[in-house]
Formats: structure tokens, sequence, C-alpha cells
């Protein structure tokens, strides 16, 4: 049971990584639905940004707001596959109900608390049937479209037993916004031998501070896949989700930061083998220039044996007033575990630079080609749609690294 004393204390809780932030600074909006098609600006800025159409969109949040058109999920009907806005789900869906606020605590931190005081209970609800295999992505899209305020979202997604989807969500501010914070809560749960992907791209701004919080829970031969993506100036982003896996169960948890500008990248991840045989890899690439700062976090916990992990953190840096830190941590008390971690951080191979500019390429060419092939990680089972934007993203994040 949930102490509301115990949250409202927890207003005054930082987290314990990123920088604190001054909640009082930001206002949070009325909200609800609304029944009108979304502006040509929130589209084009949706489909620049993130490669997200509002023509595709399931689900669409500008602030607080949803609207209506975009959350109809007509495709995914004739699935049985249910998609609709939290708030909504939790008056009329029971498993809702249930599983709200189970594997995220509102005491959490200050963050949760603020959008379990004060949150409209707005973002997305997603539950798959058993044994159902959704054959198309399901796209939301969460937007801030004015500063100084505040967006709260509290996604739960529930993928049922033998069932498989992919879930990708682009997270944006537009052009000319430079403030405002965004706090997004995710509670995933993955059932016996379901398969959830998960792609996030981030394109924030100047100014916006971002707070992720995500917790996900992995059933005996469960798998969850995710890629993550920020390739945009912030002035902080701080995220750490953690899953839970059960027996024979599997993550695999990819991040791909591309730091510019004074802001801080405080990215990370960690994985609790809880049950015999589970497996987690974890994942990171990172880019620092302009003066950004990242932080790459990652730990694996292994509480049972016949368990396996591996964490690989690798950063490049581009200039000498960036600076990036790789923090791996591996535990266990338990025998018969396989926990393993690669970490490296460096400026772009001489050696292999040398070797381009030998073959004939401009040294332009050359980094272009390293960094290329530095920021590429297959990530299997990521629909060619999102593979499409990923290449463009890295295309981006490689023209302006360089520029």
């Amino acid at each position: 049971m949930i102490d509301l004393e115990e949250v409202k204390r927890a207003l005054e809780k930082p987290s314990p990584y990123g920088p604190d932030i001054d909640l009082s600074r930001y206002k949070i909006d009325e909200g609800g639905i609304i029944y009108r098609e979304p502006s040509q600006e929130i589209s084009e800025s949706a489909r620049e940004k993130v490669g997200i159409s509002v023509e595709q969109a399931t689900y669409l949040q500008v602030g607080e707001t949803v609207f209506a058109r975009a959350m109809a999920g007509k495709l995914f009907k004739e699935y049985n596959v249910v998609v609709k806005p939290l708030f909504k789900a939790l008056k009329e869906d029971k498993l809702a109900e249930k599983l709200a606020w189970t594997l995220l605590r509102p005491d959490q931190d200050k963050y949760t608390a603020y959008a379990y005081l004060y949150g409209k209970e707005a973002g997305y609800y997603v539950y798959v049937p058993p044994g159902t295999k959704v054959p198309l992505p399901i796209y939301t899209c969460l937007s801030l479209f004015t500063e100084n305020q505040v967006q709260t979202t509290h996604n739960i997604v529930y993928l049922d037993e033998g069932s498989e989807a992919i879930i990708t969500t682009g997270c944006l501010v537009p052009h000319g916004v430079k403030g405002g914070l965004h706090v997004g809560l995710s509670e995933f749960y993955v059932a016996e031998k379901a398969r959830l992907i998960y792609t996030m791209i981030h394109s924030w701004g100047e100014g916006t501070h971002v707070r992720p919080r995500t917790v996900v829970r992995v059933k005996d031969g469960g798998e969850y896949v995710s890629y993550y993506s920020v390739y945009s100036p912030v002035a902080s982003i701080q995220t750490y989700p953690m899953v839970h896996l059960e027996k024979k169960a599997s993550a695999k948890m990819v991040s791909v930061i591309a730091g510019s500008g004074p802001g801080v990248y405080d990215i990370g991840g960690g994985a609790i083998l809880e049950g015999e045989g589970s497996s987690a890899e974890l994942v990171s690439r990172t880019i620092s220039s302009k003066g950004s700062r990242i932080i790459s976090r990652s730990s694996i916990e292994a509480l049972a044996g016949g368990t396996k992990g591996h964490i690989e953190c690798l950063g490049v840096m581009l200039d000498d007033r960036s600076t990036t830190e790789t923090i791996p941590i591996l535990k266990t008390s338990v025998e018969g575990v396989e926990l393993t971690h690669e970490a490296a951080i460096g400026m772009l191979s001489g050696e292999k630079l040398e070797y381009l500019l030998a073959r004939g390429f401009t040294e332009e060419e050359a980094r272009s080609i390293l960094l290329r092939g530095y920021l590429t990680l297959e990530v299997k089972g990521i629909p060619p749609s999102v593979k499409t934007e990923i290449d463009r993203i890295t295309d981006y994040v490689i023209k302006h690294a360089l520029g």
C-alpha cells in the first residue's frame, strides 16, 4: 500500500545521479483528451525529429494533452491489442489498475513523487493477448511544446504469455523551445515466453531536463530487447532503467548517446538475474563533443546460478572540452555465474585514420567512416522502418559531430 505522506516527503528527495532540479520552476497544464487533429507544427516536428508521422502514431501526447485521433489504434483492434491512455485504462481495465505502481515506487525520488501527486496519469497503456504476435510496430510520441512546462507520462505495457510486440517511442521538443522538464515513468511486464522489443529515440533541446524512470520484469523464458538513442543537446538527462529477469529470461539493452553542448548525459541501465539460466547484455556507445559531459553507468547483479551477463561501455571524445566516464558494476554472491565487462574511452584511432587516408579517403571521409562503424549496432528484431530512422540519425550525428 502506498503511503501518501512518504510520497509527499519524497518531493525533497533528489536522485542519487544527475543534477538536482528545482521543481517549483515548472508548471503542469490541465491536460485531458482532445478530439481534433494535431497542428501542422506538431506533425512536422514529430516526423523531422524522431521519424514518426502522426498517421503512424497509436498514442500522441503533447504536454499533458492526449490526442484522441492518434490513440484510436484501429490497426491493432483485429489482434485484440489494447492501446489507450492510462488514465482511461485505470477506470476501465482491472489489470491496468492492478499493475499501476507495482514496479515503480512513487517515493523513489522527487520526480516519481511529483508525477504521482500532480500528474494526470497521462501516458499509454498497452495490452497484448496471449500468443499474439503483433506484425506492426506500435508507435507512440511524447512531446513538450511549451517552455517551463513539466510533462509527466506514466506508461504501462503488459505482454501476455507467448506474445510478441514492438513498441517505438519518439520524444521531442520542436525547434526554438529551450526549456521544460520531461518525467517519463514506464512499467513493462513481459510474461512467460513473451518478447518485447522497445526502441526509444530522444530529440530534446537546449535547456530541457529529462528524467525517465523505467522498470521491467521478464517472466520465465521471456525476452526484452531495448534500443535507446539520444542525439540532441539537453540541459541534462538522467535515466537508469532496471530489468528483473526470472528463470531463463534474457535481456539486451543498447544505448547510443551523442552528447553535444554543455549538457549532462547521465545514462545507465541495470539487470538483476533473479532466475536460473537468465542472461543480460548491456551495451553503450557514446560520443562527447562541444563541452558535453557523459556518464555511462551499467550494472548486472546475479542472484541465481547458471546465469550470464556482459557489459560493454565504449566512449569516444571528439574534443578536449568534453568529458566521458564509464562505470560498469558486476556483483554476485552465488556460484556458477559468468559476468564480464569491457570499458574503453579514447579518441578516434590514429592508426585506422592513417590506413584510410592511405587508401585515398580525405580526413573528413575517414573520420565519418570510423564514426559510422562505431555507432552502428545490430539489434535483432528492430523493424526496417525504425532501422531507417536510426540510420538517418546516425548520418545527422556524424555530420554535426564532424562539422
